[in-house]
């Protein structure tokens, strides 16, 4: 009776293991499939534009960090891009030297702060 036991609960974590094993291939494709989209919807390599792709005023994130940083010194913690009524914006979180956080929107078409908080 004892024998039976082990070989149920054998038999049992085996499946388990196949089971795993292929949700995690499953899951893999998946993730593989959704990186050919992406690549597809930002058209980097095909050169096309897209309403999600980043725009060529890109480079004015740096523009917009010396801004911020210059509105208040301290050092930058966290950068985020947003897309927002169909303009690129940045974020900035800055720990001021005075010791208060700020929070800075820069607009990276024309490279000014629309908000701080």
């Amino acid at each position: 009776m004892n024998n039976q036991f082990i070989k149920k609960a054998l038999v049992l974590v085996l499946s388990l293991m196949v089971l795993l094993a292929f949700s995690n291939i499953a899951y893999s494709a998946n993730t593989l499939s959704g990186l050919a989209t992406y690549k597809e919807v930002v058209g980097a390599e095909t050169n096309t534009s897209d309403r999600y792709a980043l725009p060529p005023s890109k480079v004015n994130i740096e523009s917009c960090r010396r801004e911020a940083l210059r509105s208040h010194p301290g050092a930058i913690e966290k950068q985020r891009m947003l897309y927002r009524h169909g303009d690129f914006l940045v974020r900035f979180q800055i720990q001021g030297r005075d010791g208060l956080d700020w929070f800075m929107l820069c607009d990276l078409a024309t490279r000014k702060i629309i908000d701080e908080f």
